[in-house]
């Protein structure tokens, strides 16, 4: 495993004892970032679906024979029914600790390709109005990666989770620069107000066990909650 500086348990638990919680989403992130160095360079990602990929990830994960410490103890399901009985969805990634630890927290990781495009950085982010269905039976809604975790469709009663970027194309400093930007506009309408803002436009600038392509953001959920995301951008387009 790659000896990472862990920045992300400073700020997690605000220069406190990192939690039971936190020290094991910090473990499952160590794994996520080493997959990245190991294959991405090994294999041609350009024409890989955001599925194919997701499920390289969990297979290297659940059945890599260097991850058994992994695996002793994070349980992962891939395109599992997500946790909300009102909402039709599933998620990408689901790690559960096998160790018992209070109030039994679960981390979804929700994946998205991204390029440098308005549309592309909508779905990562929010896209109010998505059509779904044909002409004559179109429907609309409200979706986006991040939208997922602020609408409480993902990681219900959850302080944490997290985003995985794909990056195939495009220069990833760039799309990051653009990505942040317009994750510090973010309002998301509901009622007579707004749920979704960014809390503390610091954390944009605080990497993930020293990872370059990676940031925080904290939101209010459309509950009034607060969670923590995590978002790592997979650069896939250089050798």
């Amino acid at each position: 495993m790659a000896n990472y500086t862990n920045k992300f348990e400073t700020v997690a638990c605000n220069f406190k004892e990192p939690t039971n919680e936190e020290k094991w989403i910090n473990f499952i992130l160590s794994y996520l970032i080493t997959f990245y160095d190991k294959y991405r360079s090994n294999i041609d990602f350009q024409d890989k679906t955001e599925n194919q990929i997701t499920e390289k990830i969990y297979f290297w994960l659940s059945k890599g024979k260097l991850n058994k410490k992994f695996r002793r103890k994070v349980f992962i399901t891939s395109q599992s029914r997500c946790n909300n009985e009102e909402i039709e969805g599933y998620c990408d990634l689901t790690f559960y600790p096998r160790e018992w630890i209070e109030n039994e927290p679960h981390f979804v990781v929700e994946n998205k390709i991204l390029k440098n495009t308005e549309t592309s950085l909508k779905e990562y982010i929010y896209k109010p109005n998505k059509p779904k269905g044909s002409k004559k039976n179109r429907t609309y809604f409200d979706d986006g990666g991040m939208f997922r975790f602020l609408s409480n469709k993902y990681a219900q009663n959850q302080t944490f989770g997290g985003m995985i970027a794909f990056v195939k194309k495009g220069n990833v400093k760039e799309i990051k620069t653009n990505l942040t930007d317009k994750i510090q506009e973010l309002k998301i309408p509901y009622k007579d107000s707004f749920y979704g803002e960014l809390i503390n436009s610091n954390l944009l600038d605080l990497k993930i066990h020293n990872f370059d392509n990676s940031f925080q953001t904290n939101h209010i959920r459309k509950d009034g909650t607060e969670i923590h995301l995590i978002h790592l951008l997979f650069n896939f387009n250089e050798k």
